[in-house]
């Protein structure tokens, strides 16, 4: 369990009910922010599987795209240059930033996972947008190489850690929250109707969510697995902008459709990225990494964090959305966005000097469904929420 007590004794946040009694920093006078740590994910991307994987995986035609598999698309390069811009502005008009100027060299530091090509391209839109002709650049290990940043401590879960992540999914499979029926149901009529009577291996129901170990690794496998997937792809599909008469939509329409089987990829979510032991081994390194960073230490397996580091931006994935908000004890929803942890999503820590001290806002930037199909530049009031702050990391309480 050494991961598991590494976090405890130094990154733990227990979620408290009651919101922080001191005024957020923004509404005191003399506040300055003095440090930002980003974590985004990256843009709109192609399903990781072609079509054709994907018909054999759920019984249904899906539609072509216009990049490979698991690649940014230009619409998608668009939404996230759209949604860097906002957070150029947002940190402009804090003080972080400066109107107009290039930034002070070392102020900015990018990080992009070197794993995956969509990852070290967002990383690069993020470097061209926050400081236009600037000749800023994103950094990252040599291409294709894991970071333990992103993919977390290389080290293999113990046997400790392994009975210990499958206690945690049994108590979560035991309960499945009546939503994720509905959602299965709706979408097994999208995708193949009548295949649980005529095709077993495609229904979706017939499958039950079950924990399979591969190379040492927890992946969830069955009905939610499969239609959680299918889900997200629904959505790639429609932020993308593909007319909503092609395929998988079914003539259903797509903005609703999405939003009734949405709950199937939470639930994904739910019962293996957001389990505490996995979480913990898997986001250790980057939350160490927040924590250095705010604090103006260096970053171990990032050279280009430094004293001077005034904003640090993390290229990643969803996966890492989700590490660090099970181990901060973060959630969130967005009234436009049935994904939480949708393509460009983007989660700051922020650390104010007040005259109370130092204190740490959580903010959430996102883009909403129909902001990211149309490419509508987003409106900061709708983008933008505050859902923690505390003294520390350690003192996160949210804000409602």
């Amino acid at each position: 369990m050494r991961h598991l007590a590494l976090f405890c004794a130094l990154f733990v946040a227990t979620p408290a009910l009651a919101a922080p009694s001191t005024p957020l920093p923004s509404t005191q006078h003399g506040a300055v922010l003095e440090r930002v740590v980003l974590l985004a994910r990256h843009g709109i991307r192609s399903p990781t599987k072609p079509p054709q994987t994907l018909q054999a995986q759920t019984g249904h035609a899906w539609a072509q795209w216009p990049a490979a598999p698991g690649e940014l698309t230009a619409h998608g390069k668009q939404a996230l240059a759209q949604m860097v811009e906002l957070v150029r502005q947002h940190y402009t008009q804090a003080g972080l930033l400066q109107q107009g100027n290039c930034p002070a060299p070392a102020s900015i530091a990018i990080w992009a996972d070197a794993k995956d090509h969509r990852t070290r391209e967002s990383g690069s839109i993020w470097a061209d947008q926050l400081a236009p002709a600037c000749g800023l650049r994103a950094r990252g290990l040599p291409d294709g190489q894991e970071d333990p940043i992103f993919a977390g401590s290389p080290a293999p879960l113990s046997t400790q850690e392994q009975s210990a992540i499958t206690r945690e999914f049994d108590q979560r499979a035991r309960t499945l929250p009546p939503t994720v029926e509905a959602s299965m149901s709706t979408l097994q009529a999208v995708l193949a109707p009548t295949a649980c009577t005529t095709d077993t291996p495609h229904c979706l129901s017939a499958n039950k969510a079950r924990l399979a170990w591969k190379k040492g690794k927890p992946h969830l496998e069955g009905g939610i697995a499969t239609g959680g997937t299918a889900a997200e792809n629904l959505l790639l599909e429609y932020t993308q902008g593909m007319p909503a008469q092609a395929e998988p939509f079914g003539g259903h329409d797509p903005a609703t459709l999405i939003g009734q089987v949405f709950p199937l990829h939470t639930e994904e979510s739910w019962l293996v990225r957001r389990l505490p032991t996995l979480a913990a081994h898997k986001g250790a390194p980057m939350a160490a990494a927040v924590q250095n960073a705010l604090d103006g230490k260096p970053v171990e397996g990032v050279p280009a964090v430094t004293g001077q580091t005034k904003l640090f931006v993390l290229a990643g994935h969803d996966t890492n959305l989700d590490a660090l908000a099970t181990l901060y004890g973060l959630d969130w929803s967005f009234a436009d966005q049935p994904d939480p942890t949708a393509p460009n999503t983007t989660l700051a820590f922020e650390l104010w000097r007040t005259a109370h001290g130092p204190y740490i806002v959580v903010r959430l930037f996102h883009q909403g469904l129909e902001a990211l199909r149309t490419l509508a530049p987003p409106t900061p009031a709708l983008a933008m929420q505050v859902i923690a702050a505390g003294t520390s990391l350690q003192t996160l309480q949210p804000t409602r």
